[in-house]
Order: C-alpha cells, then structure tokens, then sequence
C-alpha cells in the first residue's frame, strides 16, 4: 500500500521553484521584525498598559508625598510598577524578540540561517523538521522596507507566522521577480 501524501505535499513536489531566499537572521533583523509587528499589532494593547503605567505612577507619588512612615515603601513599589508597565508599553517587544531568536538558534543552528522558497502558489519556509508551506492567499500583510520585507500571517490582532525575507538574498538575484511572484498572487504591499 502506497504512502498517501497531503495536498501540499503535492503541490511542493510538482511546484516551480521560481526564488530561494537564503540568509542569515541576525538579532538586528529580528528585533526590527518585532519592533514593526509590535507597534502594528498591538497598540490597543500598549495604550492600556500606558495608562495602567501612568495611573500607577501618579498614585506611586501621591502615596510618596502623603503617607507617613513606613507605609511609604507601598508608594514606592506602585510607583516603580507605573515604571515598570510604562516601559513595557512601548519597549516589551525587545522581550519577546529575544525569546523568539533563542528559539530560532535552537531550532535552526548557530546564527540561524533562514530558507525561503517562492513558488507560483505558495512559499515554504525549510526548518529542521518538515517545511512550513503558506499559501499567498493566507498572507494579511506585505510589508515593505529597504532592506527586508515582512510577509505576515494572521488574523486580526495576532501574527500566526511572520516572515523576514533579506532583499539582497535573492536567488537569482532579481528582486522585481520577487515583486512579480507577490503582485501576481495579489499580495501587495502595505
């Protein structure tokens, strides 16, 4: 009995490969990538977790400047959360930039080299295990900059995967084929 193969299993095997992209991910480049999905995806997110912080702040040093004694250190530790949330309001992504490039160097080696294949359908990103395959038509947003482009796959407010592609990676080397094989699929930039 023959081994049954799933449709993108298929696709993959009679698939053109028209691009690869292949580089190697920096830290930079992953923090820039969270810092764009960050300031994107979550600003409902970080304008309550300002105001919670600046809430916080003020009753820290009300509490300072009002109570006697000892109870002072409980408006010193409210205030150094309103710091704290504050912070995280507008840098948290460094956090979760960091965890995610562990996790990448774990994954994928020491840096981490990133490979991306186009096609005329889909695209599929190599890792250790088995490739992950995205149809064009799941990508929600292109985002374009000088040296990168960020295909995201979501929903809403959530990344479901994010993918950096380094534009002076591309094999060949014709960046307007990269543009051709997005627009034709219909994926245009934001």
């Amino acid at each position: 009995m023959a081994n049954h193969r799933n449709d993108k299993e298929d696709l993959l095997i009679a698939a053109k490969l028209e691009l690869t992209n292949r580089f190697i991910l920096t830290e930079g480049m992953n923090r820039f990538y969270a810092r764009e999905t960050f300031r994107i995806y979550h600003k409902k997110w970080k304008s309550k977790v300002l105001l919670v912080g600046v809430l916080a702040l003020g009753a820290g040093i009300l509490g300072i400047l009002s109570l006697p004694g000892w109870f002072k250190i409980a408006g010193i530790i409210i205030l150094i959360a309103g710091l704290y949330f504050i912070f995280m309001s507008q840098f948290g992504y460094l956090f979760g930039a960091h965890m995610s490039y562990k996790n990448l160097q774990e994954e994928l080696g020491t840096p981490p080299e990133m490979c991306v294949r186009f096609y005329p359908a889909f695209f599929s990103v190599q890792t250790k295990g088995k490739p992950l395959n995205f149809y064009y038509k799941q990508i929600t947003k292109r985002l374009e900059y000088s040296e990168m482009s960020i295909l995201i796959i979501g929903n809403g407010n959530t990344v479901m995967h994010g993918q950096i592609i380094d534009k002076s990676a591309m094999e060949p080397k014709d960046l307007q084929k990269y543009f051709d094989v997005l627009e034709r699929a219909g994926v245009l930039p934001e």
